[in-house]
């Protein structure tokens, strides 16, 4: 084994490390925190209320994979990468980024094995229950989900408009469509169109906000359900992003 192949796969074993530091970078706003400027570490910690030494220890570990870059005197700054990490950034994985580090999300992980070994959830083996049914009794966790899938589909909007051209249709139902991003972009950029957004009850309950910043709730209507049982009718689009990966074959042919 050649020295770079080593040095690449222990870095790959120690992946987990990188992915939790993201994670408590994006839950301390530390992008927002250098979004106007570089700032020292002692600074970083008083904004987010870290301790100094080890909030310095975790971005020197940052800079090193390249989110974060390190100057003179403990001073850090942003990255392209880093920016990302921005809660305003046209690209944002800041909302994703405070989700997978959450216990439930990687404790499933640390069960891999299991779902290997027998072909079961591993989700499920750990908890009795779906993920979906975890969230749905758990408030501040579904919130964290929500903003995840809320920021993933701004990134995302631009690319969807301009591969598909949604001037052809009077009326597009998004299915899965969590908090609306998705759904708001496409009215916002097509002012005849009207739309229905749909998902869990407990999933669309605050989308009015996201659909009224883009001042598009008066041309949509929310519905909430599961598409196990029913979807809306009357739409002559039907659209789902983030969705059918997250079911085996038999359920994504149901959906």
């Amino acid at each position: 084994m050649t020295t770079n192949a080593f040095s690449d796969l222990m870095r790959l074993i120690n992946g987990y490390q990188i992915s939790q530091a993201i994670h408590v970078a994006a839950r301390l706003g530390i992008a927002d925190h250098l979004s106007h400027g570089p700032l020292s570490s002692n600074e970083l910690a008083r904004l987010s209320e870290s301790h100094p030494r080890t909030l310095y220890r975790l971005l020197r570990a940052l800079a090193s994979a390249g989110v974060f870059h390190e100057a003179e005197n403990r001073t850090f700054s942003l990255t392209p990468m880093g920016e990302c990490l921005r809660s305003d950034s046209p690209t944002p994985l800041d909302g994703w980024a405070a989700y997978v580090g959450r216990p439930y999300a990687w404790q499933a992980w640390g069960h891999l094995e299991h779902s290997v070994r027998t072909g079961e959830n591993a989700f499920r083996h750990l908890n009795g229950q779906s993920v979906w049914a975890y969230r749905s009794t758990r408030p501040y966790e579904n919130a964290i989900f929500n903003r995840a899938m809320t920021a993933n589909s701004r990134g995302a909007i631009e690319a969807i408009i301009a591969a598909c051209d949604f001037s052809r249709f009077r009326h597009v139902a998004d299915i899965g469509g969590g908090q609306g991003q998705l759904l708001a972009g496409i009215l916002a950029a097509h002012k005849s169109l009207r739309g229905t957004l749909f998902d869990q009850p407990h999933v669309v309950g605050n989308a009015t906000e996201v659909l009224s910043q883009h001042r598009v709730a008066d041309r949509c209507e929310i519905v909430g359900g599961s598409f196990f049982d029913e979807i809306p009718e009357g739409a002559d689009a039907y659209v789902m992003r983030a969705v059918i990966h997250d079911w085996d074959d038999e359920e994504a042919i149901s959906i």
